[in-house]
């Protein structure tokens, strides 16, 4: 076969993994019409045919293709590109060579079968220090290449075994605990010296050949590599750099929601330049709808339902690009609020809650005895697989009577078509026998070891998850209406607000929590603080520079899985960016204040009590504030002077206003209203879903174990004198449009200033507080004092003056909680435009 002058060599099979000195060569070929030099390809094909004609032996379709395979080299990967510049004569001789080898090689194998057993497969492998499990050919087939070859040194990256499959080596052990390993060689490192046989063997064929072995072995020479597997590898090493001549993106037509409006003409850039095209609604000739972020367009959203679009995340389309070919949708396909089983209802009875899929909720409990709780929720998650799964496992007791039963749930993750249940009846004492079982076949782990938390997460085994189901301490009391409540009327408003099981459930729906067998805020502190964890790890991989890309896949895959086993998703994926890796670390920072929530009142389904009973709860005095006070007035005035002039997207009406008074928050803050002065009346925005939390515990800063990307100036209290800078917080859409912000007065002391993000623990010494300056600021003629010397910075957006600034508006932030006294909570209705 000649090349013709016309080819367009750029889509050559392996074109991509040829160097550029090579692709000149290749070019400078295809113009001269290539009348002087043939491809490879023909001539190999007949010396094959040769071959096998005059071998006489003829094998299964395995053997027969690794035969017939191409080689161009006997050591080092060899690209596709250069494999077809390789002189005839060269590639003839390298056939032969790869013949005689394999010719060798399945005679060494039919020698194994007729003389060795099993047992003595194994023995020599043991011998060796080569992987012995698996079935008889597996056994063979490793001796057979150790014999002719070199036992085959571990692999370098987890020092697992190595086994030959598809073409190469490929290692088939674990990087950690949490993922396996992808590595995989053409030249792998063989140990030097004879192969052993066992030294007790009395097997005359192995002693013969042991004394007949050679002292160097030969190298392996290995067919070549397909181009679309060179094209994979190759895809990993060049992550970034994405061809605008791939055809297979041609026909990628895409409508992106949930994204904001600086965004658009980014991702229509990065659509175009791969020769996709990129929709601004959904139409009839849309592929997919991609969301980005939460999933708040929903009329979008259903319009795509309604004309049959898949519905996928982010990570397609990047992978789309990073991998230059339309991807199959099933792996990125997001599952519509409500479309999904909704949550799992709950009763607690003790110290645990038995799942309703058990039929048994109202007549039985979860058996204790002493500290043990027989009742586990497991969770596997690994993107190398694809596993997302999960396994319940509870031994039931019935509250009437000494009757058990194991109840077994098991699926993957937010997906109720996959998986089953099983209930068995038994004895305590066999249903407990079971049950230790069964959590050591899907944990590695005995029961034993997460009771007295020395767990380890065991390769390819599920790991449980902690669950604080809370104490139902069965009190009976007499359920009182909210007509009986002696709390204010608007006060009552705001606690149905606060306690809205749906506020919260709609918020674990919009993070992909899964919520048909994550208890609603049941996932522990510690579980939370595991999932901050991974994070961390995630963002020092992102920091590094200049990383080998194939370990850093590797790496991030591993701390992903991590992270999803800990914090069960629907949709787990590599969190391999800066923006995803944000908005987890939001995301985990939301459910703490869930998890405070359902440990202050309880999402429970037998949860009875009263608004008044929950208000107590919070520890924190509310009193709604009379519209015609002075501070109310104030407060509006500040409310309406201090709109961004960017925050376009909706304006602002106060509903209400609650002054607050945390119990134990003015005697800590106290000190520094005194000692530090520089007082101000500061916003501070945060979801709905986060207000129990801060009512109860007041203003926080990030634990330790939460990463420290996402916060500009570092773990502290943010705060802001623009009221439309801390609204954004809020996350109110058309649908939820009243959110809830606080005013609180701030000790800021001597103000470190800066023009730009600057991480840090603290300020410098003698400094109390950062100040981020921003290019625009309220009007200062305007500001007002408030309880004498607090001031209120209520004046309207003006330029600030400070030049050269990377901010926008002012953020003011402190370090230590005790210099905040949260003064005001507003009740707000957004009205969005749009």
């Amino acid at each position: 076969m000649e090349l013709s002058p016309s080819i367009d060599v750029y889509k050559l099979s392996g074109w991509n993994n040829l160097s550029s000195s090579d692709q000149s060569a290749v070019s400078d070929f295809a113009k001269k019409g290539g009348s002087d030099t043939k491809i490879e390809t023909e001539e190999g094909k007949e010396s094959t045919q040769q071959q096998t004609s005059k071998g006489g032996i003829k094998r299964g379709k395995d053997v027969d293709s690794e035969r017939k395979s191409k080689v161009a080299k006997a050591k080092g990967d060899v690209s596709v590109g250069s494999a077809m510049l390789v002189k005839s004569g060269e590639a003839c001789d390298l056939e032969k060579k790869m013949e005689t080898q394999s010719k060798e090689l399945w005679d060494l194998k039919d020698d194994l079968k007729k003389h060795v057993t099993t047992t003595e497969l194994r023995e020599m492998l043991e011998a060796n220090g080569q992987d012995s499990s698996g079935s008889e050919i597996d056994l063979r087939d490793r001796c057979a290449d150790g014999m002719m070859f070199g036992a085959l040194g571990l692999c370098p990256i987890c020092s697992g075994f190595l086994r030959y499959s598809g073409g190469m080596y490929r290692c088939h052990g674990y990087i950690s605990e949490w993922s396996k390993c992808s590595y995989s060689t053409c030249e792998p490192n063989r140990i030097e010296g004879k192969w052993k046989i066992p030294e007790e063997t009395n097997n005359q064929y192995l002693k013969k050949w042991f004394k007949s072995q050679k002292g160097k072995k030969p190298v392996r020479i290995l067919p070549l590599p397909s181009p679309r597997k060179s094209a994979e590898s190759q895809m990993i090493a060049s992550q970034h750099h994405h061809s605008s001549n791939s055809e297979n993106l041609r026909d990628l037509k895409v409508a992106i929601c949930g994204l904001p409006n600086d965004s658009i003409a980014e991702w229509k850039r990065k659509i175009d330049g791969i020769g996709g095209v990129f929709h601004a609604k959904v139409n009839k000739d849309t592929n997919c709808l991609v969301v980005v972020g939460s999933l708040n367009d929903e009329a979008e959203m259903r319009k795509a339902r309604r004309m049959k679009k898949p519905i996928v995340r982010e990570d397609y389309l990047i992978d789309c690009i990073e991998r230059k070919k339309r991807l199959p949708f099933d792996m990125y396909k997001v599952e519509m609020i409500g479309e999904t089983s909704s949550m799992v209802t709950i009763k607690v009875k003790g110290r645990s809650a038995v799942h309703e899929a058990s039929g048994l909720q109202d007549s039985g409990h979860i058996l204790e005895e002493g500290k043990s709780i027989y009742n586990t929720t497991l969770n596997m998650s690994d993107l190398s697989t694809g596993t997302n799964s999960y396994y319940i496992l509870q031994i039931i007791e019935e509250d009437k009577g000494s009757d058990c039963y194991v109840f077994r749930k098991w699926g993957r993750v937010g997906n109720d078509k996959i998986g089953g249940t099983k209930l068995e009846e038994m004895s305590k004492s066999d249903a407990i026998c079971e049950f230790k079982r069964l959590f050591y076949e899907k944990t590695g782990n005995p029961w034993e070891a997460w009771e007295q938390k020395t767990i380890q997460k065991q390769p390819g085994r599920f790991f449980p998850l902690d669950i604080d189901y809370g104490v139902n301490k069965q009190v009976p009391k007499n359920k009182k209406n909210d007509a009986d409540s002696k709390l204010p009327p608007p006060l009552i408003e705001l606690m149905k607000m606060l306690f809205n099981v749906e506020t919260y459930r709609a918020a674990m729906m919009e993070f992909e929590i899964n919520m048909s067998e994550m208890p609603l805020g049941k996932l522990s502190k510690s579980n939370i603080q595991k999932g901050f964890e991974a994070l961390t790890e995630i963002q020092n991989l992102l920091k590094i520079s200049n990383p080998d890309p194939s370990v850093k896949e590797s790496l991030l895959i591993n701390a992903s899985n991590r992270f999803f086993t800990m914090i069960p998703s629907i949709h787990p994926h590599i969190i391999r960016d800066e923006d995803d890796f944000k908005s987890k670390v939001k995301m985990l920072e939301a459910l703490q204040d869930i998890e405070i929530a359902s440990r202050l009142v309880g999402f429970d389904a037998n949860n009875d009590d009263s608004i008044d009973d929950n208000y107590k709860k919070l520890h924190c005095d509310i009193s709604p504030l009379p519209h015609d006070s002075e501070e109310f007035c104030l407060i509006e005035k500040f409310l309406q002077n201090t709109h961004a002039p960017t925050h376009t997207d909706w304006s602002l009406e106060l509903e209400e206003v609650f002054s607050l008074e945390r119990e134990g928050e003015s005697d800590k803050f106290a000190p520094y209203r005194d000692k530090l002065g520089n007082r101000m009346l500061l916003w501070h925005g945060s979801r709905l879903t986060n207000f129990v939390g801060i009512l109860n515990q007041g203003l926080r800063i990030a634990p330790p174990e939460a990463p420290a990307t996402g916060y500009m100036f570092g773990k502290g209290v943010y705060f802001a004198d623009l009221v439309s800078k801390s609204a954004q917080y809020c996350f109110t859409d058309k649908k939820n449009p009243v959110g809830l912000m606080l005013l609180s007065e701030v000790a800021l002391g001597n103000v470190y200033e800066l023009k730009k993000a600057k991480y840090m623990d603290k300020p410098p010494e003698g400094k109390h507080s950062t100040k981020g300056l921003g290019k625009k600021m309220p009007q200062e003629s305007e500001y007002v004092k408030w309880r004498g010397n607090v001031t209120v910075p209520c004046g309207k957006p003006v330029p600030s003056n400070v030049k050269s600034s990377e901010l926008m508006y002012n953020e003011y932030i402190v370090y230590n909680t005790a210099q905040v006294k949260m003064q005001f909570l507003l009740k707000v209705r957004f009205h969005h435009k749009r």
